[in-house]
């Protein structure tokens, strides 16, 4: 296959004696090349997994136990296997038990303090009544009540109007919330109850124990202050565990994991009384050394390539044929937009693998949005870090990449806008014929050209004019084919918003346009050149007409010359004709692909084709995501920054008011320009993910596949065996 599609797979299969079956799986495992099929058949048993996998799983329960409190990390060298085996075997199990003990002590300790806790939160309650403990419960012929009231006053007012029977006691304090313990006979309970419900009264339950609340605080608070000790001690018992044994612990698990994978993985495996089969897939490039490897220590092993169906109808119906799992082949660089790729759902076999492309158009779409050379700084220094601090994480080292790539996007992007955190910090030029952009435009029309410093950007930032030609007094030009213009610099808020609305329109036409190209690949190579020109086609006829009709309707009134308006009229016409076969290719393939009946598909056709108009203008997000972004960050420049630069300008003259205003003003403007990245990174990803996943995708990408995952731990922390 092509560097563009999924890698190629071979079916293997390896056979041989039970007792060749252990050393198969080890090689396996180490080999990591093969992807296991479990066996789900009927002629033939599974096979039973090892002794020692029961001990291997009591083993790393205990250790994820462990680790699960103790968030220990990786030594920042690698383990040597040796190093780790030998302490699996003989100091580790020892150490964990410790471990655990402490761990397991403190949380008695800590449930301890906080029953200690809850029980002088009630006593600090109750203690303002002045009464001991055990008068507070078990009468038999008095009802007692005893809670809080917002309304202390008023409650206890109340209840002695209520009956000479009863008995209040209450904490301090007039028409405060507080305490109370009503004391009264058995036939007025209900009574004090009702009045009590009116007053907001909420019950308190007292605890066990007797003497006086005050000396039971004391004791309490005695008792809190050892279990604190004890929970400090036992904490840095653990913290210094941890920091000496919390490496090991990482690898063993890594290596206990890859062991028990082993030792369980004679049932995925078909066996018989003195025989087993194994069955999986590898990858073409890897399966000559693989059969060779295996054919040491199993009495078969043979692979063969997987070649999928041919002829099959568009609306085949035959048995269905077990695919490969699906690898990708990217090239390195591209490696990191696997991710954007599995966000979606991995291809089926022999389909294309979108990640070479979004590679390319995925950091140009971000680099656009954002184009800042501040945030992409930023983003490149968040990737740098990322990838120092998670350096034996893979997925996070992709991410980190796919960060590098985005970011460096963002400064290139940055750098042809000119905007650094906000600012414009490039001269515009300005013609004084109006309506003329460019010097050599300005000149060719006998104008003067003459130029206006950035307005309001401060001299930290203006320096950086002396990273382009003539100090950044240049403004080149270059008008292009059917209204499409390039600058340099691009002045995306100013001078060429209108270029850029254009640009984003054209580049979702050619993005649009690759995706139909791509389907049509796929689908001729599925089911013929007559279904992939109806179903993708007629598409990209609907695409490429209505364009030239729609530009040549919205530009014609905007010019006068006799030749360029019977060029435009030839537009329209070729562009409404090739239109109205696309619209009809549609039709049809409704009515012959997609099954929907004649007379349907005929006012569903025109309908369909609209969302190609839908998909375009979708793409106008690329200059609309970037100019919301651009003016968050000016308006906090022009609101908080200048200000706070006026003030420093003119320190002498300032105010009290106005040196009070100077860290609030250089706060507020740091957060905007904290919530300007956040959002930069943030907003534009999800815009340039959605144009990928939604409108280009969509027009060739079936999912499916399922991941390609060799048999056997890969082992990151422990150096392999």
């Amino acid at each position: 296959m092509s560097g563009i599609t999924t890698a190629e797979m071979c079916r293997i299969s390896v056979a041989g004696t039970l007792n060749e079956l252990s050393p198969t799986l080890e090689l396996a495992a180490r080999l990591s090349a093969i992807h296991i099929t479990d066996y789900e058949g009927d002629d033939l048993g599974i096979g039973t997994p090892h002794d020692v996998a029961d001990d291997i799983s009591h083993r790393l329960a205990a250790m994820r136990s462990c680790i699960s409190h103790l968030h220990s990390t990786a030594d920042k060298e690698v383990i040597e296997n040796k190093t780790m085996r030998d302490s699996l075997e003989n100091s580790l199990p020892e150490l964990i038990d410790t471990a655990i003990d402490d761990i397991k002590r403190l949380d008695e300790v800590n449930t301890q303090l906080e029953q200690l806790e809850e029980r002088i939160e009630i006593l600090q309650v109750l203690s303002p009544l002045g009464l001991n403990l055990e008068l507070l419960r078990g009468f038999k012929s008095l009802s007692v009540n005893i809670g809080t009231t917002p309304f202390l006053s008023q409650c206890v007012a109340d209840l002695d109007g209520l009956s000479d029977d009863l008995m209040v006691f209450s904490s301090h304090g007039k028409g405060k919330s507080g305490v109370l313990a009503i004391y009264c006979e058995n036939s007025a309970a209900e009574a004090a109850e009702r009045l009590l419900t009116q007053h907001d009264f909420e019950s308190i339950t007292p605890p066990d124990g007797e003497g006086s609340l005050a000396m039971m605080l004391q004791d309490i608070d005695s008792e809190v202050g050892g279990l604190k000790s004890e929970a400090e001690n036992l904490q840095a018992s653990l913290e210094t565990w941890n920091d000496a044994n919390g490496g090991l612990l990482v690898g063993g698990i890594e290596v206990l994991e890859r062991d028990f994978e082993i030792q369980t993985a004679p049932v995925r495996v078909a066996v018989s009384e003195h025989a087993f089969i194994m069955e999986g897939w590898v990858l073409s490039e890897r399966a000559e050394e693989t059969v060779a490897a295996l054919s040491k220590v199993a009495t078969f092993a043979e692979s063969s390539p997987f070649e999928m169906p041919r002829g099959r109808g568009h609306h085949f119906t035959g048995e269905e044929v077990e695919l490969p799992p699906i690898a990708f082949q990217n090239f390195n660089a591209a490696k990191p937009f696997e991710l954007l790729t599995d966000a979606v759902g991995r291809p089926k076999y022999g389909r294309i693998d979108p990640t070479t492309f979004m590679f390319i158009t995925y950091p140009i779409f971000f680099g656009m949005m954002l184009g800042d050379i501040a945030y992409g700084i930023a983003i490149v220094a968040i990737a740098w870090w990322l990838s120092k601090k998670f350096v034996r994480n893979e997925l996070v080292i992709q991410a980190s990449a796919l960060l590098f790539y985005i970011g460096f996007s963002t400064i290139v992007f940055g750098y042809i806008f000119g905007e650094f955190a906000g600012f414009e910090y490039l001269p515009h030029g300005v013609c004084d014929i109006e309506g003329i952009v460019g010097v050599a435009q300005c000149e060719a029309a006998h104008g003067h050209y003459h130029w206006e410093a950035a307005a309001h950007a401060p001299g930290w930032v203006t320096w950086m004019t002396v990273l382009y030609p003539n100090g950044g007094e240049i403004q080149w030009m270059w008008e292009g084919m059917l209204g499409l213009n390039f600058a340099y610099p691009f002045h995306r808020v100013s001078t060429h918003i209108n270029d850029l609305i254009v640009l984003s329109i054209y580049l979702g036409i050619l993005h649009l346009a690759l995706g139909m190209i791509l389907g049509f690949r796929e689908v001729n190579r599925e089911h013929g050149i007559v279904a992939a020109m109806f179903e993708k086609g007629s598409w990209l006829l609907v695409l490429g007409g209505g364009f030239f009709f729609v530009y040549s309707f919205i530009v014609s009134p905007k010019h006068s010359d006799a030749d360029y308006l019977a060029l435009l009229d030839m537009f329209a016409t070729v562009g409404l004709i090739v239109l109205g076969i696309g619209v009809f290719m549609v039709v049809i393939m409704l009515w012959k692909y997609e099954g929907i009946p004649l007379p349907i598909a005929i006012g569903l056709g025109p309908l369909e084709s609209l969302q190609i108009l839908s998909n375009t203008i979708s793409y106008v997000r690329i200059f609309a995501v970037g100019i919301v972004g651009v003016k968050i960050a000016e308006t906090g420049n022009e609101m908080l920054y200048m200000p706070m630069a006026h003030t420093l300008a003119n320190f002498s003259h300032a105010g009290v008011m106005d040196l009070i205003l100077i860290p609030v003003l250089l706060i507020g403007w740091l957060g905007v320009q904290v919530f300007a990245l956040v959002l930069g990174m943030f907003s534009p990803n999800v815009q340039a993910a959605r144009l990928h996943f939604v409108e280009w995708m969509g027009k060739f990408y079936e999912t499916g596949g399922v991941p390609f995952v060799p048999f056997g731990k890969k082992l990151v922390n422990v150096e392999a065996d």
